[in-house]
């Protein structure tokens, strides 16, 4: 199994800045993070990233909107899968110092969301799509370090806890839409705890922007 995990941006560069952040009301808050997963004997892979832009509401309080796509693949000989989803919506972070630069931070967000899928039956030359529309509540903890004065880099568990609801279509490419299309209502609360502890946690950064 081979695992990556890609911060947008070097560390280097803000390492010989020795100040600490000070995440004070009335700054901004500019970040993101990318992910790579790779699996041989599974044959799958996964890419997502994120975006966000808030403003410091409080001390070590906040608020913002943010947005985010990911793209998995199955590569499965006979019944391939590819899976795209995007979403946009609102975010609440909080910190905790704790000293030495570091800060428990603590996440929710509110997240609309489109996901589109389609397997391939390549025996019988079928393909299944299937649309999802819904919202999604997402818990985030982790743990940032103050790299520099307006720089962090974070170390997070993606998606701990999530509830979330979802309209969903089935479309079979051999049926007339009209036939084969089905649909559904879906609602799930998840906790998300993978065997394989590297798989629990997404590598991040954030910029402090602002006087």
């Amino acid at each position: 199994m081979k695992t990556k995990i890609l911060p947008f941006l070097a560390v280097l560069f803000f390492a010989s800045i020795s100040s600490n952040a000070q995440i004070t009301q009335g700054k901004y808050l500019l970040g993101g993070s990318i992910g790579y997963y790779n699996s041989g004997s599974d044959n799958y892979s996964a890419l997502n990233g994120n975006l966000q832009f808030g403003k410091v509401i409080k001390e070590n309080t906040v608020m913002g909107i943010m947005g985010s796509i990911s793209a998995n693949q199955s590569h499965s000989e006979n019944n391939p899968l590819t899976v795209n989803s995007y979403s946009a919506g609102i975010f609440y972070r909080t910190y905790k110092p704790l000293g030495k630069k570091f800060y428990l931070l603590q996440e929710v967000d509110l997240a609309f969301q489109h996901v589109n899928g389609v397997t391939y039956f390549s025996k019988i030359g079928a393909s299944l799509a299937t649309y999802s529309n819904g919202a999604m509540i997402t818990y985030i903890p982790g743990v940032s370090y103050s790299v520099s004065k307006r720089f962090q880099m974070e170390l997070v568990m993606p998606n701990l806890a999530s509830v979330s609801y979802a309209h969903l279509k089935t479309v079979d490419s051999k049926l007339p839409p009209n036939i084969s299309s089905q649909k559904a209502d879906n609602f799930s609360a998840n906790v998300n705890l993978n065997a394989n502890l590297v798989n629990n946690f997404g590598i991040g950064f954030k910029f402090l922007l602002g006087k």
